[in-house]
């Protein structure tokens, strides 16, 4: 009976390097796939994260002066539009020290390879 069970364990588990082998193989040809270390891959996110913030808060600037060019002397409207303003701006700065932060850190835990 042990050897039975031993037999069949041999079996399913002469198949798991050659599945590894094969996803391996595959994900590394694919061209959609990441390749690199999770912490390549979270610098990745981080940095396109922080970019989309960049470009939101650029378009909400430019909304924002839209707002206050058509106002039209609504004190209502301006302050909205100023108010805009001033968190599209502040979101701006937010995202610039975020970059700094995390190019800091990518500094600290890789070195300066030439990137």
């Amino acid at each position: 009976m042990n050897h039975e069970k031993e037999k069949s364990a041999r079996k399913y588990l002469g198949f798991v390097p050659v599945a590894q082998a094969g996803l391996t193989s595959v994900a590394s040809q694919a061209p959609g796939i990441a390749k690199g270390s999770i912490f390549d891959m979270a610098l990745k996110f981080i940095n396109f994260a922080i970019t989309a913030i960049g470009v939101l808060g650029v378009i909400m600037f430019i909304y924002a002066g839209f707002m206050y060019m058509t106002a039209a002397g609504d004190e209502a409207k301006v302050t909205k539009a100023k108010n805009a303003m001033t968190y599209a701006i502040v979101g701006l700065v937010v995202a610039m020290l975020g970059f700094v932060a995390v190019y800091t850190v990518q500094m600290i835990t890789q070195g300066n390879q030439g990137s």
